[in-house]
């Protein structure tokens, strides 16, 4: 299987957690959008608030692996794996569509 540099997990919550969780992640994606290696982060929600997912982009695959090491990103992964039911599932990518971002 192909590795990406996309970090992706998603949650099945009940609704009255959806909003913890999704500041969980978002204090989480806080500290690393400072790191060289990041291009983008989204928390997305489903309507009935019952599934969180997070996706965060990174320029490499060593860029990727290198994020699910830190500490900020280690902690509150093994906290809210602890906490909600993960939907784990590996995926590789088959297609990627976007504008050509310039780089500094």
């Amino acid at each position: 299987m192909n590795e990406s540099p996309i970090l992706l997990h998603v949650w099945s919550v009940h609704p009255e957690e959806e909003t913890g969780l999704v500041e969980r992640l978002g204090k989480m994606i806080g500290h690393v959008t400072d790191d060289p290696g990041f291009v983008s982060a989204r928390i997305l929600a489903s309507a009935d608030r019952t599934s969180v997912a997070a996706l965060i982009e990174m320029t490499s695959v060593e860029d990727r692996q290198r994020l699910e090491q830190l500490p900020e990103v280690r902690e509150t992964l093994d906290t809210v794996r602890g906490a909600y039911n993960v939907v784990l599932r590996l995926y590789h990518e088959v297609e990627a569509y976007g504008k050509a971002v310039a780089r500094p």
